[in-house]
């Protein structure tokens, strides 16, 4: 028995060492350790902290941990496990051995729990996973895994299994050190949350300024090791700042910039979103933000961290734009003050567009204006002299959300001037029969310092006392003579200096009453007897008068029925009635009554009144003469209301003021709120007085007329009228001051009628531009206010017509204007004018075209629809050919035919140069006298060059257009410039062209003669585009030496038009400049000679250029039909296709570009008569293909046709001259 139980143990290791055999060995990893209980205490939570990184690797692979079975999972990594029976352990019992289980590492996740259970009783075990502060039960199968999400790496794990046995080692541990992938949570404004993503692991750790923007190592201490996580620190809470201008940008002021060895890492967006009127937009840093200024905007700063925004705190944001560093330059005058100034206020607001400015000083609103991209102004008129006046400046910012205003103030005060006294009246009373006291009213102001009233006695113009008072305008006279007239004269002198106008008396000393009391009784007494039988007498006659004119009221021949013209039958209308010498339009003329005597006159013709009527024939009707309200009791001027076209009241027609009616002419413009004022006269023409002059010259710059001041503010001079702008103001009424508008046109001849109706219609543009709805009717006058003055009605009234209805009743018309006011339309020879006008606006219409409108105008023109012709196409069809317009039987002689390039071009007779081989020296004379071209009909010593006058803006023959000399009309040409007198020559062409000659080189390095003439160079200037060669040219008869410059023009060479435009403008300009052809009005009048080949093609580009650019320059418009027109009457073969007539737009388009301020011009005021040729607007228009380009295919059909189709009208001077039975129609004065 003994020895049984010493085998015992013996047999029982036998049998543990055959179990262990069945079973696989355990398999284990350098991962898997066995706890270490010296390591440091783990943070369960994970949120312990270390000083310093560890730079610990992880692990290659997985632990691995072997089990009782034998058998390695290598698939999954859930956390079931299937069980099995184990076959090997089938035989044992029951007991705790039946169940056994070993740790092995599956994947890289998990850790799986190998069991083999024999137990049959014992379904379920319980598993427990244990570290150093935790104990968690895991679901239980034959298999079971350990997820990571339950472990920490450095962190010693053991596992137990209820009633189950352990094979091998029950304690883990993995160690990895660095994190793979984390996240960022922010926990408010100064702390940050970084989280493993595999690992049950979080850090919180504090945003500082030396950590922000920055990786760093996080440290988690763990049982084991130190887990380390290389995280990007967030920035510090961002700071946004701004700069105080619009445009702003935004900065993040915080931003750790680190040092060359550190770099920021905050690259991420960064933007700023800001809130206004609950609209929110969002901004970069550095972006040009635009600000409305003066609103409140909430912006905040957002930073993406981690897919999550940092915000800084808000910013609310309001840039106030100032008006602080403005420079303002100041004009001041005794009653205006001008202020001008840059166009943006101060430094914050660089970037706004300033809608508009406006200012005030004291209660004077400011006129103000943008004069170019920079600068602006507001001027301030009407204001007092010597007054301090505290002024304030507003600039506007309309924005779409509203409109602000900044605002800048100063102090100026006027200049002084003379004083003005409130009544110009003297009141003189005798204090005894040789003395006087001698009082005035006070001055309305001294407009300066206080100073003197000054007392003059004047007898016979010699001046016999003066009296000076500084406190009152009292005066006491003694000891005058008696029966003395005296004249009383009172002037103020203010302390500045400026003396008043004076006013004055006139009183006489009384008889020694002593003397001749006895002598006065009788004398009184035998004057009051007179007096009342004259009065008698005129009573009588006065009552006898009355009857008759009662009785005597005549019927007027009835008018005749002629049909009103319709707008396509006017040209036709037209030629029926200038047939026969104008038979029609006599008759038709004469058979409208010159007065209507059944309309009464009475008022005009009283004793009272007769002295204001200029003619004693031409008088107004009493039903509509404008009668005077303001005046009392002498309510009378020559002056009738005249209907318009379907406007009562339209016009004042006026007789020209006379010096004792100005007073009253101006009472009526006031009275009627009339605004334009349009004169048809000169003041003085051949010597006759037609008009006084009632509005002040540029030198007094204001008149005044009783209680009425006329201020001159502007004047502007153009070559057919002058546009004068008034300031009309009314001392006797409180009302404001009112602006007129005075159109004097100047170019109606003395005799006869303009010669181009384009004229008138011109005046009728300016009028109407000036038009104001609120005005009163538009005064309009000549010398007897009838002819000239129903010539323009009739003309304006037409107009209307014609655009309503289509059709016109001229005759109608003119027999209306004759029933409101005698002798309207006065001779036939203005009667004709209505019609030509007419027919030159229908066909031509208005193609003026001003400067500010001219791109926009022209984009249009150029515009195409479909197939169709442009406007500006169509425009150039309008042009008329102008066949046989002119004779020219000189230039087409035999002896002539050889002087002639192009037999295609030969001057007209009526304007070619005329110059005289024995004539020395200069043939011109005075161009005031030679505003006339002179006859067809030459004389026929006179010779011949191939060259005509050509009228430019200014006055007539100011441009000559001549065909380059040949090799035998030097001589000829020489002369020309010579007995002309020319400053300027132009030349378009080279000498040769395309191995033609176009023409003879008449300069050389040396002096050259031809004939009686020499020409020499004297210097020689090259530029890109043009040569100028001064020249110096002598007749051999005289001593006299002209000097001309030459400018040649390069680029044109080889090409039917130059390619840059602007080249030729260019060089216009500085012949302008070097010729002074701007200021000097005698420069004007001296021709500048042109020359192309044949004098045309060329040449006639360059002439209507120059009087395009006069044109824009003076009156700031241009019409490029009207001056082709014009030149095309002048000479052949001008502006022939459309090619040039398109490039004449070009040229302009390029000289004068789009801008914001207004076009700057030569400040020239001089101006000179204009008189054209009428029209031959009746004449077939051009057509676009140039100057017989079809007519060398047409029919002879076609041909017999235009050569019998009627010419145009002739000039009314070309005309003969009215009949002396109509001439005598006038009124006595002369012809109006």
């Amino acid at each position: 028995m003994a020895r049984f139980f010493a085998l015992g143990p013996l047999v029982l290791v036998l049998c543990l060492v055959l179990y262990n055999s069945t079973l696989t060995p355990a398999q284990t990893t350098e991962d898997i350790s066995p706890t270490n209980t010296s390591e440091q205490d783990t943070n369960a939570n994970g949120t312990g902290s270390s000083d310093s990184p560890t730079t610990t690797q992880p692990p290659s692979t997985p632990p691995v941990v072997s089990t009782g079975t034998g058998k390695t999972d290598t698939q999954s990594g859930n956390s079931t496990l299937t069980t099995a029976p184990n076959t090997a352990n089938a035989t044992e019992g029951p007991g705790k051995d039946s169940c056994r289980y070993q740790l092995i590492a599956k994947g890289n996740e998990e850790i799986s729990i190998m069991m083999n259970i024999s137990d049959s009783k014992r379904q379920k075990h319980t598993i427990w996973l244990l570290d150093k502060d935790h104990k968690e039960e895991i679901p239980v199968s034959n298999e079971s895994t350990i997820p990571l999400k339950l472990l920490k790496p450095c962190t010693n794990y053991s596992v137990e299994v209820d009633e189950c046995t352990l094979l091998g080692e029950n304690h883990f541990n993995l160690k990895v050190s660095r994190s793979e992938n984390h996240s960022a949570e922010l926990m408010g404004d100064g702390q940050v949350c970084f989280k493993d993503s595999k690992w049950n692991l979080t850090k919180c750790v504090n945003i500082t300024t030396e950590d922000s923007c920055v990786e760093k190592p996080i440290d988690i201490n763990l049982e084991t090791c130190i887990y380390t996580m290389n995280v990007l620190m967030p920035p510090v809470k961002p700071e946004i700042t701004y700069s105080e201008t619009i445009p702003t940008k935004f900065v993040w002021k915080n931003k750790i910039q680190k040092s060359a060895n550190v770099a920021s890492k905050c690259n991420g967006t960064f933007e700023v979103s800001c809130t206004y009127d609950n609209a929110q937009n969002t901004y970069g840093l550095g972006e040009n933000v635009y600000f409305v200024p003066f609103k409140m905007y909430n912006c905040t700063g957002k930073y993406k961290y981690y897919n999550k925004f940092i915000n800084s705190s808000h910013k609310m944001i309001n840039i106030s734009c100032d008006w602080k560093n403005v420079t303002l330059e100041e004009k001041v005058n005794n009653d205006s003050i001008v202020i001008s100034w840059t166009q943006y206020p101060g430094d914050k607001c660089p970037g706004i567009t300033w809608e508009g400015f406006s200012g005030i000083c004291g209660d004077k609103h400011g006129e103000c204006h943008t004069l170019n991209a920079s600068t602006a102004n507001c001027t301030f008129n009407s204001l007092s002299a010597y007054t301090e006046y505290n002024c304030k400046l507003s600039a506007q910012i309309n924005q779409s959300i509203g409109q602000h205003s900044v605002n800048t103030s100063f102090k100026h005060r006027t200049l002084p001037y003379i004083p003005i006294f409130k009544e110009k009246r003297i009141s003189v009373s005798g204090t005894s029969h040789n003395s006087f006291s001698v009082t005035c009213n006070e001055l309305v102001d001294w407009n300066g310092e206080k100073g003197i009233y000054i007392a003059k006695l004047k007898n016979k113009n010699t001046i016999e006392d003066t009296k000076r008072n500084k406190h009152e305008c009292s005066f006491l006279f003694g000891n005058l003579y008696y029966h003395t007239n005296y004249t009383f004269e009172i002037t103020a002198e203010n302390g500045n200096g400026f003396t008043s106008s004076p006013i004055k008396t006139h009183k006489s000393t009384s008889y020694n009453d002593k003397a001749v009391i006895g002598f006065l009784v009788f004398l009184i007494i035998l004057t009051s007897v007179a007096l009342l039988f004259v009065l008698y007498k005129l009573f009588l006659l006065k009552r006898k008068r009355n009857a008759e004119d009662e009785q005597i009221l005549l019927t007027p021949a009835p008018l005749r029925r002629v049909e009103p013209i319709p707008a396509a039958g006017l040209v036709e209308a037209y030629k029926n009635k200038i047939a026969d010498e104008g038979r029609l339009f006599m008759d038709e003329f004469q058979s409208i009554p010159r007065i209507f005597s059944n309309y009464t006159i009475k008022e005009a013709k009283k004793p009272d009144n007769q002295y204001k009527n200029r003619y004693v024939d031409i008088l107004p009707y009493d039903y509509n003469r404008v009668t005077l309200s303001t005046g009392g009791e002498d309510n009378y001027i020559n002056a009738s209301f005249i209907e318009g076209y379907r406007e009562a009241k339209k016009y004042i027609a006026a007789q020209g003021p006379k010096d004792e009616t100005v007073v009253d002419f101006w009472r009526m413009v006031w009275e009627q709120k009339s605004s334009i004022i349009v004169m048809v006269t000169r003041c003085e023409e051949g010597n006759k007085i037609k008009c006084a002059q009632y509005w002040p010259s540029p030198d007094r710059e204001a008149e005044i007329f009783d209680e009425f001041v006329v201020q001159l503010r502007s004047e502007e001079h153009c070559p057919d009228y002058i546009i004068r702008r008034l300031i009309l103001t009314n001392k006797q009424e409180k009302a404001s001051e009112r602006e007129v508008t005075h159109i004097q046109f100047i170019s109606w001849p003395d005799h006869g009628v303009p010669g181009d109706p384009s004229l008138l219609l011109k005046l009728r543009r300016r009028v109407n531009s000036f038009k104001n709805f609120f005005s009163g009717p538009v005064v309009v006058h000549c010398s007897a206010g009838v002819g000239r003055t129903g010539t323009y009605m009739g003309i304006d009234a037409m107009i209307e017509s014609l655009e309503a209805e289509g059709r016109v009743d001229i005759y109608g018309f003119v027999a209306k204007l004759r029933r409101q006011r005698c002798l309207m339309v006065q001779v036939e020879t203005q009667y004709i004018l209505i019609h030509t006008a007419l027919i030159e606006y229908n066909q031509f219409g208005d193609t003026e075209i001003p400067l500010s409108e001219f791109h926009s105008v022209l984009k249009t023109l150029r515009q195409k629809n479909g197939s169709n012709n442009s406007s500006l196409e169509l425009e150039f069809q309008k042009l008329p050919k102008f066949k046989k317009w002119r004779t020219n039987n000189t230039g087409s002689s035999e002896e002539n035919k050889k002087k002639n390039r192009d037999s295609a071009v030969i001057p007209y007779d009526f304007n070619r140069v005329i110059f005289r081989l024995d004539i020395e020296g200069n043939q011109t004379s005075d161009p005031e006298d030679e505003d006339e071209y002179t006859s067809d009909e030459e004389d026929e010593s006179d010779e011949y060059i191939n060259a005509s006058f050509i009228d430019g803006y200014w006055c007539n023959k100011s441009l000559i257009a001549a065909q380059g000399p040949l090799p035998n009309t030097v001589e000829e040409f020489l002369l020309m410039l010579y007995q002309q007198q020319t400053k300027t020559l132009v030349m378009l062409t080279d000498c040769q062209e395309d191995g033609k000659d176009f023409c003879f080189q008449y300069w050389g390095d040396e002096k050259k003669t031809y004939g009686d003439m020499e020409i020499e160079v004297k210097k020689t200037e090259s530029f890109p585009t043009y040569v100028r060669r001064h020249l110096e040219i002598q007749s051999l008869k005289k001593k006299e030496v002209l000097e001309v410059d030459q400018y040649q023009f390069l680029k044109w060479k080889g090409r039917e038009l130059p390619e840059d435009p602007q080249e030729l403008i260019e060089m216009a300009r500085i012949i302008r400049e070097n010729g002074k052809y701007d200021n000097s009005k005698m420069n004007r009048n001296v021709p500048i000679v042109v020359h192309c080949h044949n004098g045309s093609s060329r040449t006639g580009i360059f002439c209507a250029l120059w009087n395009l650019l006069d044109s824009a320059y003076t009156e700031k418009l241009v019409d490029v039909l009207q001056v082709v027109k014009n030149l095309r009457k002048m000479r052949q073969g001008i502006v022939e296709t459309i090619e040039q007539y398109q490039f004449l737009y070009a040229a302009l388009e390029g000289a004068f570009p789009v801008q914001n301020g207004a076009v700057k011009t030569p400040s020239a005021k001089d101006t000179a008569q204009v008189i054209n040729e009428t029209t031959a607007l009746l004449t077939e228009p051009n057509s676009t293909s140039g100057a017989d380009q079809k007519e060398a295919g047409e029919s002879s059909e076609r041909e017999a046709k235009e050569s019998s189709t009627a010419e145009a009208p002739p000039a009314e001077g070309d005309r003969e001259k009215p009949s002396p039975e109509a001439q005598t129609n006038g009124p006595a004065g002369g012809d109006d």
